[in-house]
């Protein structure tokens, strides 16, 4: 160590000022003058002149040598870092606080006046001003902490501050540093962390003023890079993580180790996110060595909710670091770069998505993605007097292709009107626009996958070429709009001068809203009501519903057209949710479920027919006949029965239901023991069969021929039907479903299609989705009995659609993938394993198994006899007619 001048002043100055340098030749003059022109004169500085090989050591000592504040101290080797010029410099200096100074940046000019002057006022042991970078770089937590000044406050109260790591912004009392020994780590780079991190913990308080103080010069093309800008080499990582290991050790030894979790958010929000941001930088030897002491030092000193409150994109991936799991680290930082990743990795469970790790146990909450990620972009747009074509990139990684399903809308943002494009192949698209409103149209990406519909609005950075375009015709004039949030449209204006303000009279007005019945309406409905209540009930009157009103099938239905075939005088009444959206034959009023005509009919009718329940909706009158034909064979535990008894209002209203009920249907003995117990039902069991499955014995030619027409299974094709059962504790199980629809596609040959058949409950929550081209959704087909007959085998599970089926006689094949859960949550009457009418499989390739070798179907025909043996025998095509004449004769 070379001293090449010392301070000749004898009192001891207020202030130190400690600069180190190390090849700054091309900045170390302005630092230093930065100190100069101090409008503070109280100080003195020691600059630390770290070995350099550049010109810097000259500068300095030519800097000073008429400035008598000013000594400077040449190290006769380099240290390799910061901390040990700064602890020498704090050896040489006299001052009562101490500043810290780097040799490429520089100090407002009034700094150390008004950092002296604050820890004079405030007695604190440091104050802390503000740094700005010369990059413009946004540091997020400036804000929080340098907004207004604070007097006094501790770390322990104002944890926020751990984030400001740096030691150059602030002034120390010297006393301070000595008392506890507080000096820079020597032999690791980011010696701040540690320094700046003992001293906030060991200071009786701290102050903050908010005043820039301190210019941190960031040159991000400099050819010898900065240690903070070094991250490409692994050692400075290492380094970074040794600091912190000091750290760490430091709170445990002083008692603070409360306060880890917020030094562990500072470190993954701050530190560990620089090398995040260049990961794709690092080879892959870089890469190896970083997941493994990430992982080791994340173990060290946190657990999995370290990562909760943190932004979604840094949740999933220090949770999947936390994990060990590189593929999946590596994939999501692919994916959001909207770059391929090796696996697809998104799924959804209901409307939530997650991103999928490579491991078997995992916390999914900390792997929940807001929603799916969509890329796209349009060109090449086209507009004419009646059509809008254009091409469209569109990009979802990380999910499988044939899940999605996709179509643009323009939407008239006053009329709601909507119109939706048509596929010209490939990626080119096209939008009719005749008979279009005036208004502005907004053009929007719909995205459907698994069940949930995505929505992306279009706007103008989406549109590669975007040129102005403008067409009239018809008295209308239409022209690509952008408004004021950056949203594409189309807008449709009058052009005569006068429709223009007629259309802008109308704009304004405010659009009708539906209003909530008033109470005079109530008052109004339930004089009505009232009224209705006490007329008379007419003796020939029938009200028929199935499936709440969904549907027009089931036995309700076969009930009907037996009546209608015996040309009895009854008037006939369905009940439907959309009445106009369902044929019926025989020209019955239809009604809509829940309105007043609803009320009115079921007050009047003297006969109800029903496969669920409407006791509950209107008081059943003395002499009105209830005949409940419920809805299949009893599988899984009911009512009384169930393993969780029902609540006390839903076993009132099973016991409403009961009590209204005149006639019970049931298709076996078995099923009449069942419905006795469970439902606790003391009425008449009618043991006739199902009425809905008079068809599937009959096999009329007509039905199976109007069920492919109406499908479009052309002749000679081979059908599977897949029908799992509604899961009330799951209600998007067909997400799973879904799934495995996708490899029973690519499984089968080309002259099988496979009929998928949701549960009623389900059935909408699919409309909208595309299929693949050997998969048709028959899940909206009203009635399945008509299914059962162009179909070859079944897949189901629990459904008691395997009992009708198994009257056909033909191949059935039980998916069971939750069988354990299922017998936990709702439990069999029965062991379904033991008496199934076909192999029970749990995994979806075993059901292919199957019917790739359908020979191995054969080894069940003597279940499937046993099955329909005990549960079908008294099925004969008849059980229509028996109920009728016993009901209705």
């Amino acid at each position: 160590m070379v001293l090449t001048k010392l301070n000749t002043q004898h009192k001891p100055p207020k202030l130190s000022v400690v600069v180190i340098a190390f090849n700054n030749e091309l900045y170390i003059e302005e630092c230093l003058e930065s100190l100069h022109e101090q409008t503070y004169k109280d100080f003195e500085v020691v600059v630390v002149n770290d070995y350099s090989k550049d010109k810097t050591g000259e500068i300095i000592d030519d800097f000073i040598k008429d400035k008598p504040n000013f000594k400077s101290i040449h190290l006769q080797e380099n240290s390799g870092g910061c901390s040990t010029p700064r602890n020498t410099g704090i050896e040489n200096t006299t001052g009562e606080y101490i500043m810290f100074l780097d040799g490429d940046d520089w100090y407002t000019v009034d700094a150390c006046e008004k950092m002296v002057a604050a820890i004079e006022r405030t007695g604190s042991d440091f104050v802390a001003g503000q740094a700005i970078r010369t990059n413009n770089y946004h540091i997020w937590y400036h804000k929080q902490i340098y907004n207004i000044e604070r007097i006094n406050i501790n770390i322990r109260d104002f944890k926020i501050l751990l984030f400001d790591s740096v030691s150059t912004n602030k002034i120390y009392k010297r006393s301070f540093l000595d008392k506890h020994h507080l000096r820079f780590p020597e032999g690791i780079h980011y010696e701040d962390v540690v320094f700046t991190g003992k001293a906030y913990f060991l200071a009786e308080s701290v102050s903050i003023i908010p005043e820039p103080i301190y210019y941190w010069r960031v040159v991000e093309n400099a050819a010898v890079k900065s240690i903070s800008n070094r991250r490409f080499e692994f050692e400075n990582f290492e380094n970074r993580i040794i600091s912190h290991r000091y750290y760490d050790k430091f709170l445990r030894e002083n008692g603070d180790f409360l306060y880890q979790e917020h030094k562990n958010n500072r470190f993954l929000r701050h530190d560990l996110k620089l090398y995040i941001n260049d990961y794709l930088e690092f080879d892959e030897d870089y890469k190896e060595k970083f997941h493994a002491l990430i992982y080791e030092y994340m173990h060290e000193v946190m657990d999995e909710y370290a990562f909760t409150n943190l932004a979604e994109k840094d949740r999933i991936l220090y949770y999947l670091l936390y994990l060990g799991d590189k593929e999946a680290f590596q994939d999501y930082i692919a994916y959001i770069n909207g770059m391929p990743t090796k696996t697809n990795r998104i799924y959804a469970v209901a409307d939530r998505y997650y991103f999928r790790p490579s491991f078997q146990k995992y916390n999914e909450k900390f792997l929940r993605i807001s929603s799916l990620r969509v890329d796209f972009n349009l060109y090449d747009m086209k507009l004419n007097h009646d059509k809008l074509v254009f091409q469209a990139n569109i990009n979802s990684e990380s999910v499988n292709d044939e899940e999605i399903d996709l179509y643009w809308v323009l939407r008239n943002n006053l009329t709601k009107e909507m119109l939706v494009s048509d596929s010209e192949g490939g990626n080119r698209y096209s939008i009719e626009l005749k008979n279009m409103e005036p208004g502005n149209y907004y053009l929007s990406l719909f995205i459907s996958h698994q069940g949930n519909l995505h929505k992306r609005l279009v706007k103008k950075t989406d549109i590669h070429d975007f040129s102005n375009k403008l067409v009239k015709n018809n008295g209308l004039s239409k022209a690509f709009f952008i408004n004021h949030k950056n949203s594409f449209a189309i807008q449709v204006l009058p052009l005569k001068r006068l429709d223009q303000v007629k259309w802008m009279f109308s704009k304004r007005r405010k659009p009708k809203q539906h209003k909530k019945p008033g109470v005079l309406q109530n008052a109004l409905t339930n004089f009505i009501k009232g009224r209705i209540k006490n007329l008379p009930v007419k003796s020939n009157w029938v009200v028929f519903e199935a499936h709440m009103g969904k549907q027009y099938s089931d036995s309700p239905k076969y009930i009907y057209e037996e009546l209608l075939k015996g040309n009895h005088k009854y008037k006939y009444i369905w009940s439907f949710e959309n009445p106009e959206a369902v044929e019926v034959p025989g020209n019955p009023v239809k009604i809509k479920k829940n309105s007043l005509k609803y009320y009115y009919y079921l007050n009047r009718s003297k006969y109800w027919v029903d496969n669920q329940g409407i006791a509950h909706l209107v008081p059943k009158k003395k002499d009105q006949v209830y005949l409940q034909t419920w809805h299949g064979t009893p599988l899984k535990r009911m009512g009384y029965d169930q393993k969780k008894l029902p609540s006390d209002t839903e076993l009132s209203r099973l016991r409403v239901q009961t009590d209204a009920w005149d006639f019970f249907i049931s298709p076996n003995s078995y099923s009449s023991k069942i419905f006795t117990r469970g439902f606790r039902y003391g009425g008449e069991i009618l043991e006739t069969g199902y009425p809905r499955n008079d068809i599937l014995i009959n096999k009329p030619r007509e039905i199976a021929e109007k069920v492919r027409n109406e499908t479009g299974i052309s002749a000679g094709k081979k059908v599977i039907l897949f029908a799992p059962t509604f899961r009330d504790w799951d209600p998007n199980s067909f997400q799973k479903t879904l799934a495995d629809i996708q490899q029973l596609s690519k499984s089968v040959d080309q002259d099988t299609i496979i009929l998928l058949r949701l549960h009623y409950l389900l059935s909408a929550k699919i409309s909208h989705m595309r299929m693949p081209e050997n998969v048709i959704n028959a899940s909206g087909y009203q009635d399945i009995q008509e299914l059962y007959l162009v179909s070859d085998v079944l897949i189901s599970d629990y459904s008691s659609v395997m009992f009708d089926f198994a009257l056909l006689k033909r191949p059935i094949i039980l998916y069971c993938y939750d069988l354990e859960e299922y017998l936990a949550r709702r439990g069999t009457y029965f062991d379904l394993v033991e008496k199934a009418p076909g192999p029970v499989c749990r995994k979806i390739e075993e059901v292919i198994s199957f019917l790739n070798h359908p020979a191995r179907l054969n080894e069940y025909e003597q279940s499937l006899d046993r099955f329909v043996a005990e549960f079908g025998s008294i099925e004969d095509g008849n059980a229509s007619e028996r109920v009728v004449n016993r009901v209705f004769h």
